[in-house]
């Protein structure tokens, strides 16, 4: 797989699919930036009252391998923030409202996007392109293109149904494709979901090579993501450019300064 290891699901996505919605490529950004552990997810149980029901909100915060990633233009809407203050924790919701609102539209996005060094050649742009925000694909890109197309279309035809995926080739797929796994037909969130035991076991297992902590606590639910990254970016439609932080008061300062808005 020469070029999905090489590629970032959104760098795939603006090659081969033109219908790729805003919410799709910060989507797959973002559980790609999870599977890298460049960030990761914790949960906090909290009881505003004795009267309530405890509740349980996610949040976000820099992975073992967020101070040496080089990460990529499009990347930045999430990780900006971590920049100035790899410490601070964001609940998951206002992390979505936060890329959602810095990229705000899904041509500037794109714009970012085709900035990436792997993608420098395939795209190009005269002057009233890069006012409007569009481009066009050079004869590299079309080639890139086709050569890509036929890498997913390569692992479609090994997986051609969900009997013939099981959890070690998954896996092993995960290692050098990351995030790109989704692109492929067969490979859904909840699929994931389904061989979390496994997977967990294999990130808990990197991680504490990678800082001697492990990773208790930090689960991994896809489907979840998937659903709470969807209603994140459903509140945040038509929201100006802000921080995404106004709701609770600001971002800093993670479990006690969000004060649990979810």
């Amino acid at each position: 797989m020469q070029y999905l290891s090489q590629l970032t699901p959104a760098e795939v996505y603006i090659l081969t699919d033109e219908n790729a919605t805003h919410r799709e490529y910060l989507k797959i950004t973002f559980i790609d930036l999870l599977f890298k552990q460049v960030l990761k997810t914790f949960e906090v149980e909290r009881q505003p009252h004795i009267s309530h029901k405890v509740r349980i909100y996610t949040y976000v915060t820099s992975g073992p391998n967020f101070k040496n990633y080089n990460f990529k233009n499009h990347e930045k809407f999430f990780l900006d923030t971590f920049r100035q203050d790899d410490s601070i924790e964001i609940l998951f919701r206002n992390l979505v409202k936060i890329g959602y609102q810095k990229s705000r539209t899904l041509a500037v996005f794109k714009n970012e996007l085709i900035k990436t060094p792997i993608l420098q050649k395939c795209f190009s742009q005269n002057i009233l392109q890069k006012i409007f925000y569009r481009y066009r694909l050079t004869e590299y890109g079309k080639e890139l293109k086709r050569k890509v197309e036929k890498e997913i279309q390569s692992l479609n035809s090994k997986f051609t149904s969900l009997d013939t995926i099981d959890n070690q080739e998954a896996l092993a797929l995960i290692k050098v494709i990351g995030g790109n796994i989704f692109l492929l037909e067969y490979i859904t969130y909840d699929l994931l979901d389904q061989i979390d035991s496994d997977l967990v076991k294999q990130m808990n297992r990197k991680e504490t090579n990678s800082n001697g902590s492990g990773c208790s606590g930090c689960g991994w639910n896809f489907d979840s993501y998937s659903s709470n990254f969807d209603s994140g970016c459903s509140s945040s439609s038509g929201s100006g450019g802000g921080s995404g932080c106004s709701a609770c008061g600001g971002c800093g300062g993670g479990c006690g300064g969000c004060g649990g808005c979810g």
